[in-house]
C-alpha cells in the first residue's frame, strides 16, 4: 500500500513537470514570434487604383501606386499632421521594404480602362523602427463618437444652424481617415439663448449641458466670430474626458467665400483628429518593461493570453520568465504607460492591477 501512495505521488509529480516544461517549451518558442514572425501587420484595405490601358501599361506600375497611396493613408492615420513633413522625402523603394504582402482584391480591364482594389499587409515592426529612427512617435487611436457643436456669429448676429457653412458641410468634405463619428446637434431654442447671453464669456458656457441628449461626454464645440474681416475661433474639445481649448484666427475679407470655408473647416477637423491622436501617442524612443504575474496555468487560458500579448499593437515582445503549477510570470516590454496597457488589456477582457506593488492580470 505504501508503495502505491509513493508511486501516486510520485506520478502526480512527474505531470505537474511534464505540464511545467512542456507549456514553457511552448511559450518559449511562441514568445519569441513577436519579434521574428511576418504576421503582425499594419492593414491598409481597400486602396483604389486606376488609369487608361495604353502600349505602356504594367500592372507593376499601378502595384507601386497602390504602395504609395497606401503608405499615405497609413501615415495620415497614425501621425500628427504636423509629423507629415518628416516623412515627406521618403524613397518609394523605402516604401516597399515595410510592406509585407498584399492582396489583389478587384481588378478589372474594361474600355481600355484599369482598375483595382488592393489590401496591403504592413509590418508594425518595421513601420515602428521606421518612425523611431526619425524621433516620430506614432498614434493608435480607436474610433469614437463626438458631439460636434459649431456656434458662427456674423457681425453679432447668430446664424441658425440651416445658415451655418461649418454645420451643412460638416459631414460632407472629408479628411483622410476620419477617426472620429461626428453627431450633429439639433437646434434648440434654449441652447440658442444660452449661447447668446454669455457669447463674450464662453468660458461660462456649461458645454456638457448642450450635448448631454445626445448619449456621449465627448464633443467638438468650436464659437466663431466674422467681424472685420477675421474668423475669431475658439475650440474646445473633450475627448473620454480629457478638455483641451485652443483660440485661433483666420483672415478673410469675404464670410461667403466657399473655397476659404472649405480649407477651415478641414483645418478644424484635422485638428480635432490630432487632439483624439494626441490622448493616443506612443513613443518608441524607449519601451517600458512590466512583470506580471497570471494566475491561471491552464495551458489553453496561457495559450489565448500568448495570443491577447501578440495582437497588442503598443506591446513589442514579452516573454514567459517563471511558470509552475499555480501561476505563470510573464516580462512584457512595450510603449507608452501602465494606464495605456491596462486599457488595451481590458478590451480583451484582461484586468491589469497594481497589488502591493506587483502586477496582476486576471480575466474580467
Amino acid at each position: 500500500m505504501k508503495n502505491y501512495f509513493n508511486t501516486k505521488n510520485l506520478t502526480t509529480k512527474f505531470t505537474e513537470y511534464i505540464f511545467i516544461f512542456l507549456t514553457a517549451t511552448i511559450f518559449l518558442l511562441l514568445a519569441s514570434s513577436k519579434s521574428y514572425s511576418e504576421e503582425n501587420v499594419f492593414i491598409v484595405d481597400n486602396v483604389e487604383v486606376e488609369g487608361e490601358i495604353d502600349v505602356n501599361f504594367t500592372r507593376t506600375k499601378y502595384i507601386d501606386k497602390a504602395f504609395l497611396y497606401s503608405f499615405e493613408i497609413l501615415m495620415s492615420k497614425i501621425l500628427l499632421s504636423s509629423d507629415f513633413k518628416k516623412i515627406s522625402d521618403i524613397e518609394f523603394n523605402k516604401i516597399k521594404s515595410l510592406i509585407n504582402s498584399f492582396q489583389i482584391l478587384n481588378e478589372t480591364y474594361r474600355s481600355n480602362k484599369y482598375k483595382a482594389t488592393f489590401k496591403i499587409f504592413y509590418s508594425d515592426n518595421k513601420v515602428k523602427k521606421f518612425l523611431s529612427n526619425k524621433n516620430i512617435s506614432f498614434s493608435q487611436p480607436k474610433n469614437i463618437s463626438a458631439v460636434f457643436y459649431p456656434v458662427l456669429f456674423i457681425d453679432d448676429n447668430l446664424q441658425n444652424f440651416d445658415e451655418n457653412y461649418f454645420y451643412k458641410h460638416w459631414t460632407v468634405i472629408k479628411i483622410k481617415n476620419e477617426l472620429i463619428n461626428f453627431i450633429l446637434p439639433i437646434e434648440d431654442l434654449d441652447d440658442i439663448y444660452n449661447i447668446k447671453k454669455i457669447k463674450n464669456n464662453i468660458e461660462e458656457l456649461n458645454i456638457n449641458d448642450l450635448i448631454k441628449k445626445y448619449n456621449t461626454e465627448n464633443y467638438f464645440f468650436v464659437l466663431m466670430q466674422n467681424e472685420n474681416k477675421k474668423l475669431n475661433i475658439y475650440l474646445k474639445t473633450n475627448f473620454n474626458n480629457n478638455a483641451v481649448s485652443k483660440n485661433i484666427s483666420y483672415e478673410i475679407n469675404n464670410i461667403n467665400d466657399e473655397v476659404k470655408k472649405e480649407k477651415i473647416l478641414k483645418d478644424l477637423k484635422i485638428y480635432a483628429t490630432d487632439v483624439w491622436k494626441g490622448e493616443n501617442l506612443i513613443n518608441l524612443s524607449i519601451p517600458l518593461s512590466i512583470r506580471i504575474k497570471f494566475e491561471n496555468t491552464n495551458l489553453a487560458n496561457l495559450d489565448k493570453l500568448k495570443n491577447t500579448l501578440y495582437d497588442i499593437g503598443i506591446i513589442d515582445d514579452y516573454f514567459l520568465e517563471e511558470l509552475n503549477i499555480n501561476h505563470a510570470f510573464f516580462k512584457i516590454y512595450y510603449y507608452g504607460n501602465p494606464k495605456k496597457l491596462a486599457t488595451e488589456l481590458l478590451e480583451f477582457g484582461y484586468k491589469l492591477e497594481n497589488n502591493q506593488g506587483h502586477w496582476v492580470i486576471n480575466n474580467e
